[in-house]
């Protein structure tokens, strides 16, 4: 029984530290979770759009009455005809409800819906950013430690070809001259180490900028090579049809086009209706026999302005203006979408094209460094060849490894420049992020 306890504990402990190693090995989609979730420049973004929600209800605000109420109370002393005081109230609930305004107040509540959607979109546009940031300080973390154990990889090829030439100095078979030139090899290996070491310091400082605290251990994630187009031009049409910014930038044309439609309603009159209930006493001081009154009334009332030094006409033409404002700065955003994925994807097919050398390279001067050290011990190779053979060797390894984090990075660059970046990790928008406006204004405002 006891061993049967034993055991029982022995796999439970086990399980429990293996579940433990597992669960602080972070992956690069909790990573960027993380930072949807707490990075300030998308909960910023975020909270914009949830105060535009509210603009939205201060525009459909006229839709409804107006309800208010008036309480008033003094005191009047009177000298003249007659010496007397008297202390008049009275107290008012009136409703008021407004029936035309040129339909100025639809067009302000549809103009703030597509603000609202203009800055979901944002809210998309900067965690996509974000997304991609979170990557790269990911990627560049796990490159900064392979290149660090590369370095030390370097050091301790240096060191055992050091203890080599040392013992053959001492036995007098290689010159004094060799034991020298290993020695100042293996300084600059323990130097390159330190700038290796330094670089993975930085690392860590420039991840917790961005995720908000260091890293752990962290998986290198599988490439995401399949998720790429075959062309450079299906990329750039499903930039154009998902990149949240220039989704952001038609609804700003929206946005302007509802605004115009505001300042043309300025031309039309308003048409308001009111019902007023007022209870008095001692109104009229003492020239009213009865002290106490109460009235009800029903107003309409037409209110046209005539003139007012062109402020209108000139509202009409400044928010004309700002319509074609809007349509060149989604221009100017199309042609920056277009330029951002055509960038990534050909840096990203390049990098491909160098992986495939880099390999070639690093597999001939592997080979090579192998061999030129067992011609060295025979006597047909200097040290110098050895040492030469294998700082190539080395610098084809680093060559290779910043090549495929490259091209890893670059491949999440044309995911994020196509709007799919977190639907290919698996991830979500955050809530505020979200857009039920489809846009209401399909004709484009001519230039005037």
């Amino acid at each position: 029984m006891k061993t049967v306890i034993r055991t029982v504990l022995v796999l439970a402990v086990g399980g429990f530290l293996i579940g433990t190693g597992t669960a602080m090995a972070e992956t690069l989609q909790e990573a960027v979770k993380s930072v949807l979730q707490s990075n300030p420049e998308v909960t910023s973004a975020a909270y914009n759009r949830l105060g535009r929600d509210e603009e939205v209800r201060q525009a459909m605000a006229d839709f409804f009455p107006k309800l208010d109420t008036a309480l008033s109370a003094g005191y009047i002393s009177q000298n003249n005809p007659d010496n007397t005081s008297f202390r008049p109230r009275t107290a008012t609930i009136r409703a008021t409800q407004n029936v035309f305004r040129g339909g100025a107040t639809l067009s302000e509540t549809n103009r703030q819906k597509a603000r609202v959607a203009s800055q979901a979109y944002t809210t998309q546009a900067t965690s996509l950013y974000q997304a991609l940031l979170a990557c790269r300080m990911y990627l560049n973390y796990l490159r900064a430690v392979e290149q660090d154990d590369l370095a030390k990889e370097n050091v301790t090829i240096h060191e055992r070809l050091y203890d080599q030439i040392k013992l053959r100095s001492r036995a007098g078979v290689d010159r004094r001259v060799d034991l020298e030139q290993i020695t100042a090899r293996l300084a600059l290996a323990k130097s390159n180490l330190i700038v290796t070491a330094a670089n993975v310091e930085n690392a860590k400082t420039d991840y917790q900028a961005v995720m908000g605290y260091m890293p752990g251990t962290l998986v290198k994630p599988a490439p995401f090579d399949k998720e790429i187009p075959a062309s450079i031009q299906e990329a750039e049409k499903e930039s154009l049809s998902n990149h949240p910014q220039l989704k952001s930038a038609k609804a700003d044309i929206d946005a302007r086009k509802f605004q115009h439609k505001t300042a043309k309603a300025l031309t039309y009159p308003v048409i308001d209706v009111s019902a007023e209930y007022t209870w008095g006493d001692d109104i009229n001081g003492p020239i009213n026999f009865y002290h106490y009154q109460d009235w009800f009334s029903v107003n309409a009332m037409m209110r046209f302005n005539i003139f007012n030094g062109w402020y209108d006409q000139a509202r009409i033409k400044e928010t004309a203006y700002l319509i074609n404002e809007a349509e060149e700065i989604a221009k100017k955003t199309e042609r920056q979408t277009v330029q951002a994925v055509r960038l990534a994807y050909e840096a990203y097919k390049a990098d491909d094209r160098r992986i495939t050398q880099l390999e070639q390279y690093m597999t001939s001067t592997g080979m090579a460094a192998d061999a030129y050290i067992s011609q060295w011990s025979i006597g047909r190779r200097t040290l110098f060849d050895v040492l030469d053979t294998s700082a190539e060797r080395i610098t084809a390894k680093s060559d290779l490894i910043n090549a495929q984090y490259d091209k890893m990075y670059d491949s999440l660059r044309v995911l994020q420049n196509m709007g799919k970046l977190l639907t290919v990790l698996g991830l979500s928008y955050p809530e505020e992020s979200k857009v039920e406006y489809a846009g209401r204004i399909k004709e484009v405002k001519p230039k005037e």
